[in-house]
Parts: C-alpha cells; sequence; structure tokens
C-alpha cells in the first residue's frame, strides 16, 4: 500500500466555500513540512496497521490511497482521506493512523472508534514515538 498525498485548491474550495490563496500555500507548505518529517514513520505505519489489527488493506483501495491536505472548520476523515493540517505534526501523524485504521476496520459503532484508538496506541508504541499527549486530543475530538 502506498499513500499519495495531495493538496487540491479545488478540493479545499469545496470544503470551505472561500478559501485564499495564501490559505491553499499554507496548507501546501505543511504538507510538505510533516511528509519531510515523517515519511518513514508513515512507510512504517502502512507496514504495521495490517499487522497491528490483523486485517488485510481492502482490495478496492488497490495499492495506494489518496490523501487530501486540507484547512477548513471540519475534522479528518476517512473517505476520501482528508487530513486537516495543524501546526502539531505529530497529531496530524496520530490523525492519520487513525483515518487509515477506518480502511482496516469497518465503522459498525462507536466500539469501533475504540478497536482503531487501540490499534493507533500499539502502531506508536511499536515506532517507539510519544505521542499519548496526541493520541488523548484526538480522542477528545471525536467525543465532541
Amino acid at each position: 500500500m502506498k499513500l499519495k498525498f495531495r493538496a487540491m485548491s479545488v478540493y479545499m474550495k469545496h470544503l470551505n466555500r472561500e478559501i485564499s490563496q495564501r490559505q491553499i500555500e499554507d496548507v501546501r507548505k505543511t504538507g510538505k513540512l510533516f511528509l519531510m518529517k515523517y515519511s518513514d514513520e508513515i512507510d512504517r505505519i502502512i507496514r504495521l496497521l495490517p499487522e497491528t489489527t490483523g486485517k488485510s488493506w481492502p482490495k478496492e483501495d488497490g495499492n495506494e490511497i489518496e490523501v487530501y491536505f486540507v484547512e477548513w472548520k471540519g475534522s479528518s476523515f476517512s473517505h476520501p482521506l482528508t487530513l486537516k493540517v495543524r501546526k502539531d505534526l505529530l497529531l496530524m501523524l496520530v490523525i492519520l493512523t487513525h483515518e487509515l485504521g477506518h480502511h482496516l476496520i469497518p465503522m459498525k459503532a462507536e466500539e469501533s472508534h475504540e478497536e482503531i484508538n487501540r490499534a493507533v496506541e500499539k502502531v506508536f508504541k511499536k515506532l517507539n514515538i510519544d505521542a499519548k499527549e496526541q493520541i488523548a486530543v484526538m480522542r477528545g475530538y471525536q467525543k465532541k
């Protein structure tokens, strides 16, 4: 499985109705910083998530999932995988991992979120990255 990252102005305009060129440029800049900092970890997450969950990447995803970097008032979501940019790049990585989890674990009820969150915690433990604070923030977003 590979991820293809994009920051498309037309997609952000559909989400926001109005977005400035400066905001689009800021999203692209943050996306580049995120990839520079975490590209190795993202590759490992793609391998660790199926191992951790005991599930395989769905055939309908093919060999690639597109990930859209965006700025908007809403939250990140998994289909299409839309990742809201944030100043906390580690929080972005945690949320990306969670949203990828939705591709492996079908949403049945609230317990699906908890199963995904447990997988996220295990993945970050295997990565040896302390993301407890960011995982707590992500869980807080889910309660809203």
